[in-house]
């Protein structure tokens, strides 16, 4: 049996558990994530509140169990792991949040060991998945595994767009994914104060994963710079309503310095739509490589106004066939498919 370890994150563990037992795998799959509640509406997911409980449930996992965790952030995790025979029989998809914490600059005494601890975790793993080359590349270097594959996550539950039917000259810009500072959006949004005088909507979500000093800092800021134009969301939005919300947006603007937000960047391939990115960051090399057509935010102030608003209403078609081929749910089963194939034959 796979059991596929999750942190408090909903919406990401109810649309990948559906897609995860569509997998063409016979075995059995269970999924464990973490809750305040003691029992959720749907009977697949086993909760945990605490780490204690999550290795309460490991002790009584048969022996034959692989693990496979989800984004593996917490530190007194990978202390009990570290130190636990069961880390031979465990898996992970390493997420940005744990990997690039690596990497700040001034980091403590104490930062530098729990990297320390991370590395020393990580060797006793059986798979280490990344969902790029490039943070690939960075597990070797911050955290010295060097057998590192890459195993993206696809778009789940997204069909493909309808052809759209332009009703206004309205310009509907979002920026970020979330609430989390890594986001920058200060910078982001000033890098479109030159497009002010458009007939434009700043949409900014920052519903989930920051401080509510953060959140209420951003909201001023935006206010500040271009009035009703900006259109914080902070209450937070199920799956359909923040498709939704992807769906009514012409491009999308990301100033975050590290690989995050790839549900959007995904969604606005699909549709072909614009996209945004530093031009450093691991997402926008390992993409470009893949042939996808990604803008660069470092210049993105330099655009005229014409340019920039023919270029809200462009479509890309490449993107849109690559994105098929890459990382829709049927291009990526196969590949989850070998994986957990191999936690059997191991």
């Amino acid at each position: 049996m796979i059991v596929h370890v999750f942190a408090d994150t909903p919406h990401h563990y109810e649309p990948m558990k559906r897609f995860l037992l569509s997998v063409p795998y016979t075995h059995k799959q269970a999924f464990w994530v973490k809750s305040a509640e003691q029992a959720l509406l749907d009977p697949d997911l086993i909760t945990y509140q605490s780490v204690d409980a999550l290795f309460a449930l490991i002790g009584q996992a048969d022996s034959d169990t692989s693990f496979i965790f989800h984004g593996l952030f917490d530190v007194h995790i990978w202390k009990k792991l570290l130190f636990h025979p069961i880390s031979r029989r465990c898996s992970c998809v390493i997420w940005g949040g744990e990997l690039y914490r690596h990497f700040k600059k001034n980091r403590s005494f104490k930062e530098y060991i729990a990297q320390a601890l991370h590395a020393l975790m990580l060797r006793k793993f059986k798979h280490v998945q990344t969902l790029n080359m490039g943070d690939a590349k960075l597990v070797s270097k911050a955290l010295k595994r060097k057998d590192v594959s890459v195993l993206p996550y696809p778009l789940i539950g997204v069909a493909n767009p309808a052809p759209e039917q332009r009703t206004s000259n309205t310009i509907r810009v979002l920026v970020g994914n979330s609430a989390a500072s890594s986001n920058r959006h200060k910078e982001a949004l000033e890098s479109l104060l030159p497009f002010k005088a458009l007939d434009i909507e700043i949409v900014v979500p920052l519903n989930y994963a920051g401080e509510a000093s953060y959140v209420n800092e951003v909201t001023a800021y935006g206010e500040a710079l271009f009035g009703e134009k900006f259109k914080p969301i902070k209450h937070m939005l199920n799956k359909e309503e923040y498709d939704a919300l992807l769906n009514s947006v012409h491009m999308t603007v990301f100033s975050q310095h590290r690989q995050q937000g790839l549900y959007v960047a995904y969604t606005m391939f699909l549709t072909g739509k614009p996209m945004f990115m530093l031009s450093t960051t691991t997402s926008f090399t390992n993409l470009t490589e893949l042939g996808f057509e990604i803008d660069k935010t470092e210049f993105l102030s330099q655009l005229s106004i014409e340019s920039f608003f023919e270029k809200a209403f462009s479509r890309s078609k490449a993107n849109q066939q690559l994105m098929q081929s890459h990382f829709t749910e049927d291009a990526l089963a196969p590949k989850w498919a070998a994986l957990f194939e191999s936690l059997e034959c191991n």
